[in-house]
């Protein structure tokens, strides 16, 4: 007959067996993956069935600031990664433009394994090129650049699309003002619902627009605005302002300030994203066009009309080419209207005021956005001059998508530049910061 504590030690014996063939089993199924700080990541793939984990690297010239299209773009990115598991990334940002420090870091991610970099703000150069030539077997992608290298993709957001729309808006309501026989009073309603009477002021002021760079990709959304506002009031001009980006806040505050009070400014654009203009559009009762973000708040103000864009279908895409291995032939993107990643509308007051007290004014610009959506009318059509008074491009022709990603050194014609824009210098105050993502 077994005593009590015979029983006792059995089951201790017992237990002692099972978790020992549960051990034995658990590594024998994971044998053959290396565990480390990814350990995780790997544990789902297997469950998933990926073969290894792929690091990427975001590598971003400025520092980000909140709120940015830079940041906003970074978070489409990481947003789009939580649905592959088996990546992850490494963001560094504050590396200014100094292509030397760039091609360090790109030698330390290579070092690590990382085969697929992301570059946001870097300008085409030689110094770029040789880096994409060094590291012929990573895979870079680029923003608006032209690029010629077989393991370089180019991924483009057709904005200027949007700032044609603008353009076009603005320059319907100063033609037809000016081409008014009688006074008309064209009554537009901000957040809180007072009312403004727009007609003196779009008669008496000018439209101006302020930019952050004289990059390619800025210059084409200058034109594009430009552009629009020609073809809807021809005699119109667009004052632009640089901002130097070296400036301080404070600098940038009298630049602003002198610009808006010396060209009567009335309508006010510009670059988006970081907004170093909007507040003072909202504190000097200007008419602006306002950036809407996927998810952002709105703002206050007397706005025209809004700006859409949502990077996560860019990302998606890219991602998803990079989780299949894709092998495409196109090294190029374009994303547009018809991809769901900008957008135009004008406020909800604006449409209401345009069907009461002109519907054919309401009906043109309705066809405009359709027509653009739906690509039968082209931003970038001949003919088109220069402020210089050379042609650009002759009557009939167009600039297709990859043609625009060519460097853009000039502007229309009815720009008038109000400074001289300057390259910004090394930016050493730039802190570089990495940030690991993992999945989890």
């Amino acid at each position: 007959m077994r005593s009590k504590n015979q029983d006792i030690a059995g089951l201790i014996l017992f237990i002692f067996l099972f978790l020992v063939i549960v051990s034995v089993v658990v590594l024998f199924s994971v044998n053959n993956f290396s565990f480390g700080s990814s350990s995780a990541i790997l544990q789902r793939n297997v469950l998933e069935g990926a073969s290894k984990v792929k690091k990427l690297y975001y590598i971003e010239s400025n520092n980000l600031e909140p709120k940015s299209i830079e940041y906003i773009n970074l978070h489409g990115f990481i947003s789009t990664l939580k649905r592959y598991p088996q990546m992850e990334i490494n963001v560094i940002e504050g590396v200014g433009s100094d292509y030397r420090r760039l091609e360090e870091i790109v030698n330390n991610a290579y070092a690590e394994g990382a085969r697929y970099v992301f570059l946001s703000g870097f300008e085409m150069n030689n110094a770029l090129g040789n880096i994409f030539r060094r590291f012929s077997d990573v895979k870079f992608f680029v923003s608006s650049i032209e690029v010629s290298d077989s393991n370089v993709v180019s991924y483009t957001d057709k904005t200027y699309v949007s700032k044609y729309m603008a353009g076009f808006i603005s320059g319907i309501f100063l033609g037809k003002n000016k081409n008014s026989e009688e006074e008309l009073r064209y009554m537009m309603y901000d957040s809180k619902g007072s009312g403004h009477d727009i007609s003196k002021d779009f008669q008496q002021g000018n439209i101006g627009y302020i930019a952050n760079s004289c990059s390619t990709y800025e210059k084409r959304n200058i034109n594009a605005f430009a552009l629009g506002l020609e073809r809807a009031f021809a005699e119109k001009k667009l004052y632009v302002l640089w901002l130097n980006q070296d400036n301080t806040e404070e600098q940038n505050f009298s630049d602003i300030t002198r610009f808006l009070k010396k060209y009567n400014i009335k309508v006010l654009d510009g670059t988006n994203s970081p907004c170093k203009w909007c507040r003072y559009a909202v504190d000097n009762n200007l008419y602006y066009f306002d950036l809407m973000v996927k998810g952002a708040e709105n703002k206050n103000g007397t706005i025209l009309g809004k700006y859409f864009y949502d990077p996560s279908v860019i990302f998606s895409t890219l991602v998803e080419s990079i989780a299949a291995d894709s092998r495409g032939n196109s090294n190029n993107y374009f994303f547009g209207y018809s991809d769901n990643v900008i957008g135009f509308d004008y406020t909800k007051s604006l449409a209401r005021e345009l069907s009461e007290y002109d519907s054919s004014l309401y009906a043109l610009i309705s066809k405009k956005v359709s027509d653009l959506s739906s690509g039968r009318e082209y931003v970038f059509k001949g003919k088109i001059y220069n402020n210089k008074g050379l042609l650009m491009l002759p009557e009939g022709f167009v600039f297709t998508d990859e043609e625009l990603l060519h460097e853009m050194n000039w502007l229309n014609e009815n720009v008038v530049e109000t400074n001289t824009c300057l390259s910004p210098r090394l930016n050493k105050h730039f802190v570089i910061r990495s940030i690991m993502f993992n999945n989890p």
